[in-house]
């Protein structure tokens, strides 16, 4: 059976993919980041729900906010990690 943690992780780095493609050629680095990328994978998905359930409002404008926020601290983790000047 495979770990859940792993599961979030791959879920989070393909949707972090799609949403910018620009980190694609980062992708052999993205094993430094497991934890983050997998909190970002599960941010994405209660997220998902709470839009597909139309319910509390704040707390879906909270997870719009933190998924934002993940995304940004994952670009800033990849390009980092990845210096090439």
């Amino acid at each position: 059976m495979e770990d859940p943690r792993f599961k979030s992780f791959r879920y989070g780095l393909a949707v972090l993919f799609m949403r910018h493609p620009n980190l694609r050629p980062y992708a052999p680095s993205a094993h430094w980041w497991i934890d983050e990328i997998a909190d970002y994978g599960d941010a994405v998905r209660f997220r998902d729900k709470l839009r597909a359930a139309g319910g509390n409002k704040v707390l879906l404008e909270e997870y719009e906010r933190r998924c934002r926020e993940l995304e940004i601290e994952m670009q800033s983790y990849f390009f980092a990690g990845n210096d090439r000047s």
